[in-house]
């Protein structure tokens, strides 16, 4: 039998009560959003027990004014209160549990003299719905409704579960009301979507249910997903979800688990490349015959690949894509002039781009070493409309790593290795006034075969970069603006190397290309004058296992 520890009121900071709240957590409380409007903070009390304690207020869901969907608000408390939670009701068994006319119990606040809570009895059914959101509640004999009672949980008065929430009412002159709505817990959980956590549901563990939760935080339900949901249940998402995570549930729970499975193998090309490695993890622990998926090779790419031809400085343009760990469609090797490359370039990515639409892509440009400093991130997108490329992430590649027989790309596979294995980057910062003599840095890095991410506080200088490419280096960050102080004290340099050093740290080497656009996009609103670390910003990031296959017209 339940002790009812969980029934509480919810008020002002400065004294009242305004409604009705019920404990789900030791410091979670459930109300209406629409009782504590306007307020960031809150009092809430649990009767006889312990009064007026102050509490956080979280909004959930789209209820801005009376008659909107989603009033639903969460409490917090600042510490956990020592008594038991409300039992929440299985909500797939919520059409069977309200059958027959049984009577559910709310308890309310009202504006009495003496402060003390009131309680009334209700009937519901499911079929008594209004804009497929609220139940109707039906007072019983000689009870009543008021001012006061939103936010009271619907409850069985024999086990204590709690089936929904008490919204509003249709209030009589005197105040009262014998019809009112609520909130069952179906609709309450896709507002708040951690209340999942505390369900009772009958589907993998709650520990794989709240872990596959957090992976798909903030992904939203596209029409994608929409059409994987008809393929897979046979049945059209008729109203769509709030979010992935709802679909999941949809399918969970009204399907077998081998269509679950398929299902959250369709929601990989969704999320990050980080995403997509922890629910690869997530399905192989938890997802019967999920079994580990293909490993991927980052997200898709244009790559653009510049060969120079060793007679009349010309280079040999070739621009790939690359789709799923293999190479997809391509335009045929064009020999050009060096003035003639960024047009050349700038039509090959504007004519393969559209392959790319609809997924999480980048461009590389794979160059001679010479080149890797260029503002590629300039260059156009669509030439036509002058849309620059640093909408997308833009990295740059050492071309000779792309070679089959390059011994710089044995050893970048190496580190790439190690990097991944890390899943950090712990970058190696190199300050602008470090010592510049080429052959100290190449034993350094030669020496340091761990050493994997290096970030630059100015542009470095060609020995610097030779040795980092000779010996492997897979990703590098720099600044092409040079540090010119004559004092590095408190120089240029040594900002923006602490700020990128900080960027990076502790990011995935696959975030990077994605960090780096970030970084750019900051410095576009950055004061000008001022130093910035993603100005300018040139970012080498070398995976070695995105290889297109070499251009016919390459020189051997």
């Amino acid at each position: 039998m339940d002790d009812w520890q969980w029934r509480a009121w919810v008020g002002t900071p400065s004294g009242g009560k305004l409604g009705a709240a019920f404990l789900v957590t030791g410091t979670r409380l459930l109300t209406c959003a629409h009782t504590v409007q306007g307020l960031d903070e809150a009092r809430v009390g649990f009767p006889g027990l312990r009064e007026d304690l102050p509490v956080r207020v979280v909004r959930f869901g789209d209820w801005r004014r009376e008659g909107n969907p989603g009033d639903v608000a969460v409490l917090e408390l600042r510490e956990p209160v020592p008594y038991a939670a409300a039992r929440l009701a299985d909500p797939n068994g919520l059409h069977e549990r309200t059958s027959g006319g049984r009577t559910f119990g709310v308890c309310g606040f009202p504006r009495r003299r003496d402060q003390n809570e009131r309680h009334a009895s209700v009937t519901t059914f499911p079929h008594r719905g209004m804009r497929r959101e609220w139940w109707e509640l039906k007072t019983g004999p000689g009870d009543w409704l008021e001012e006061g009672y939103s936010g009271s949980a619907v409850y069985d008065t024999e086990t204590g579960e709690v089936i929904g929430m008490v919204t509003n009412a249709e209030l009589r002159h005197d105040g009262r009301a014998d019809l009112g709505w609520m909130l069952p817990i179906t609709h309450i959980r896709a507002y708040w979507e951690e209340l999942d956590d505390l369900l009772p549901l009958r589907w993998l563990t709650p520990d794989a249910r709240r872990e596959l939760r957090e992976l798909l935080a903030g992904v939203r339900f596209t029409d994608p997903l929409a059409a994987d949901v008809e393929r897979i249940t046979g049945r059209p998402a008729l109203g769509g979800f709030r979010s992935a995570w709802g679909s999941v549930r949809y399918v969970a729970e009204g399907w077998e688990e081998e269509r679950l499975v398929r299902y959250v193998a369709t929601l990989g090309p969704h999320l990050t490349e980080a995403g997509r490695r922890r629910l690869t993890a997530w399905s192989a622990r938890h997802l019967p015959g999920a079994g580990p998926a293909a490993p991927r090779s980052g997200p898709a790419s244009v790559i653009v690949r510049l060969e120079r031809v060793t007679f009349d400085n010309a280079f040999d343009v070739t621009v790939h894509t690359w789709i799923d760990g293999a190479e997809g469609p391509g335009r045929p090797t064009e020999r050009v002039p060096e003035k003639r490359v960024r047009p050349v370039v700038e039509a090959g990515v504007a004519a393969l781009a559209p392959a790319l639409f609809g997924r999480d892509w980048m461009i590389e440009f794979a160059v001679p070493e010479g080149w890797l400093g260029k503002p590629f991130e300039q260059w156009y997108v669509d030439p036509r409309n002058r849309i620059s490329m640093r909408k997308y992430p833009v990295v740059v590649r050492d071309v000779e790593r792309l070679r089959p027989d390059s011994i710089r790309r044995d050893q970048a596979h190496h580190r790439w290795r190690l990097l991944n294995e890390r899943g950090r980057s712990e970058p190696r910062p190199i300050a602008c006034d470090a010592p510049r003599k080429g052959s100290d840095f190449q034993d350094w890095l030669e020496a340091n075969i761990d050493f994997c991410v290096l970030v630059y506080g100015s542009r470095p200088v060609k020995t610097w970069l030779t040795a980092a490419l000779n010996n492997g280096i897979p990703v590098m960050l720099w600044t092409r603006t040079p540090c010119d102080a004559s004092s590095h004290d408190d120089c240029r340099g040594h900002h923006v190397l602490d700020e990128l050093t900080a960027a990076v740290g502790d990011k995935h080497p696959v975030d990077l290309p994605h960090v780096a656009l970030a970084l750019r996009k900051a410095a576009l609103i950055a004061p000008k004058g001022t130093p910035h670390c993603g100005r300018d910003l040139t970012l080498l990031w070398d995976d070695p296992s995105r290889l297109p296959d070499p251009p016919l017209a390459m020189e051997v």
